[in-house]
């Protein structure tokens, strides 16, 4: 019996990377079933959390030239990207909870006390398009990606609340475009009020105050081949 116990929980470790994969997909296809699914079951919720963690290291990911740059210890650039990962958790918490508090304001009502959890699940997974971050670091065209993933997935948001939650389309793009002006408006009102403390806590984090930006790093690159031309 403790043996199929065991069998049991290994077999649910070793799906469970599947799963958050093909809720991600799902997502990124504005699949109903999918959002369905990370809304109604534990594990699929575990995994849809899973999707908004993984998003945030992909930013980071995409910041590994600056961290190699900034010469950031290899224990360092690990915490830096566990940080970040759940610095988007708390944003897709952030987002949820502006959602429920502006559920009663629109005719749908407030959502019930069970329903919450599968609220935050829906936000979560519309982190999916978050995945792609790392290429949001590019030159030229990363600012606009960046924005790009996040009109995509503001509007997973709005259709994981009208398929899975069983909003109206108003009431959804009302929850679910508003909470992310509310979470948007937090997030920079508590980064202008709290930037010396968090400024802090990610240098204590990271190690280095990352003196070297993108674009400091191609201005290098490109003095650096300029030299070179010039030298010959």
């Amino acid at each position: 019996m403790h043996g199929q116990a065991m069998a049991s929980i290994i077999g649910d470790i070793l799906l469970f990377p599947l799963m958050t994969a093909d809720l991600a997909v799902g997502a990124l296809r504005f699949s109903a079933d999918a959002f369905r699914r990370s809304a109604t079951g534990a594990d699929a919720g575990g995994a849809a959390a899973a999707v908004a963690f993984l998003a945030g290291m992909s930013e980071m990911l995409g910041q590994s030239v600056i961290l190699v740059v900034n010469r950031i210890a290899l224990y360092r650039f690990i915490a830096s990207l566990l940080f970040t990962g759940a610095t988007y958790v708390a944003t897709a918490l952030t987002w949820a909870a502006s959602a429920l508090a502006l559920a009663p304001l629109t005719p749908a009502g407030a959502f019930s006390p069970g329903e919450a959890a599968g609220v935050f699940s829906v936000v979560c997974l519309a982190f999916a398009p978050r995945l792609l971050g790392a290429l949001s670091i590019a030159p030229y065209f990363g600012i606009a990606l960046g924005h790009a993933l996040e009109v995509w997935a503001m509007a997973l948001a709005i259709f994981g609340l009208h398929m899975a939650m069983g909003l109206p389309l108003g009431a959804s793009v009302a929850c679910g475009g508003a909470g992310w002006i509310m979470s948007y408006a937090l997030r920079s009102f508590l980064g202008r009020a709290l930037a010396r403390p968090l400024g802090r806590l990610k240098l204590a984090v990271i190690g280095s105050p990352l003196d070297k930006s993108p674009q400091m790093i191609i201005d290098d690159l490109v003095a650096a081949v300029r030299e070179r031309t010039d030298g010959r």
